[in-house]
């Protein structure tokens, strides 16, 4: 059971790469149809908005974690030996210890951006 949950899931990711390859050479052909026209000039800079660091990282982290709780809930129904639950508490352990490791490397720390030092 497990084994194609995990193959569906592959098959998904792949899935959404083509298809992510497929539209961006798409767009890449129609570059000059898609660019934004001012005066007949190229544009010489990138317009991007700039965001924090410290915000992405805990987007990833969030995401990562949530994934988590999506492979914990099958957990119960499929692992049913003494294996199964060692496996579980060492995936449990591994997911910890890197949640530590970014506790512990200050990156979940959001009161430094705000307070100035003097």
């Amino acid at each position: 059971m497990l084994f194609y949950i995990l193959m569906e899931s592959l098959f998904l990711v792949v899935l959404v790469y083509f298809l992510f390859l497929l539209l961006y050479l798409k767009l890449d052909s129609f570059y000059e149809m898609m660019s934004c026209y001012e005066c007949g000039f190229d544009v010489n800079s990138v317009s991007r908005v700039v965001f924090s660091y410290r915000f992405f990282l805990l987007s990833i982290l969030f995401i990562i974690f949530d994934v988590k709780i999506s492979l914990m809930l099958p957990i119960p129904y499929v692992m049913v030996s003494f294996m199964g639950v060692y496996l579980f508490y060492f995936f449990i352990f591994v997911l910890m210890m890197g949640f530590f490791y970014e506790y512990f490397y200050g990156s979940l720390d959001w009161l430094d951006c705000f307070i100035m030092k003097n």
